[in-house]
């Protein structure tokens, strides 16, 4: 969910139709999957992902197949949820591209979550494929410190369904060092309101450094969360959630300035 980069970065990879073959039948498949490669999400993983998935959507069907596809059952067949988060899930699943979720499980570079988008080029054929890796790791939200609805706000469901308005929508991120939301979590946004959840008032965190007597600096990000009973009506409640770069991401771009005390953190 915090790129070094806005949007998705692009790798062009050329293959023969032996050499694919032999590996996995990838170009004939589409929608939502677990990855078939040593990255793949574990049961437990599955099992978490798919509740909130259930939950954000209202899809009571909504399940992981034996071969790992995301599937929603009988689309008609809804308790609550959000139709803008349904929206964008039917689409992904319907898409002629790919999603494949991969566990990265104590990352030192992905932050929560974040999309790589691959165009496969197949020479024989001269097809190409767009295969974007959704790539998770569930290890940082353990590290989240604050009131169960900001953690709601900012799930393993939640950061999919980000991904995926990135991917589909082809919705960005805003520039680093601006107080702006984002078109692609005012998407996300739009879907907290309708699962009446508070929405997430910036994107890019808030950083703060603490210099102790000893030298060291502690770094803690931050992301404020407000409750509104309408869109743009004035919040009625704020929300945050606080956590250490160091234990999460502390290699990624926008956090290490920070801790090497290169940039001047950004207070919210």
């Amino acid at each position: 969910m915090f790129k070094q980069i806005a949007g998705a970065a692009i790798l062009v990879v050329t293959f023969t139709i032996p050499t694919m073959a032999q590996q996995r039948n990838i170009f004939d498949v589409s929608g939502v999957r677990n990855s078939s490669g040593p990255n793949r999400l574990n049961g437990r993983q599955l099992q978490v992902l798919q509740e909130s998935l259930r939950q954000k959507s209202g899809f009571v069907e909504l399940e992981f197949d034996r071969q790992g596809s995301l599937t929603l059952g009988n689309r008609q067949h809804i308790a609550g949820g959000s139709a803008t988060a349904r929206a964008l899930l039917a689409a992904a699943i319907d898409s002629a591209s790919l999603y494949e979720l991969e566990n990265h499980e104590r990352s030192p570079d992905i932050a929560f979550a974040r999309l790589r988008d691959m165009e496969y080029h197949i020479s024989e054929t001269g097809k190409r494929v767009n295969i974007f890796q959704a790539q998770i790791d569930f290890a940082d939200f353990d590290c989240l410190q604050g009131p169960r609805e900001a953690k709601a706000s900012m799930d393993v469901g939640i950061a999919l369904l980000h991904e995926l308005a990135h991917g589909v929508l082809k919705l960005q991120d805003p520039p680093v060092d601006t107080d702006e939301i984002g078109e692609c979590d005012a998407h996300i946004n739009k879907m907290r309101r309708e699962l009446q959840l508070p929405e997430r008032l910036y994107y890019h965190p808030g950083v703060t450094v603490a210099q102790l007597p000893d030298g060291r600096r502690i770094v803690s990000a931050r992301i404020v969360f407000v409750k509104r009973v309408a869109a743009n009506a004035q919040p009625s409640a704020e929300y945050s959630l606080t956590w250490l770069p160091s234990q999460v991401a502390p290699n990624a771009q926008n956090i290490a300035g920070f801790q090497e005390g290169l940039l001047k953190a950004r207070r919210r």
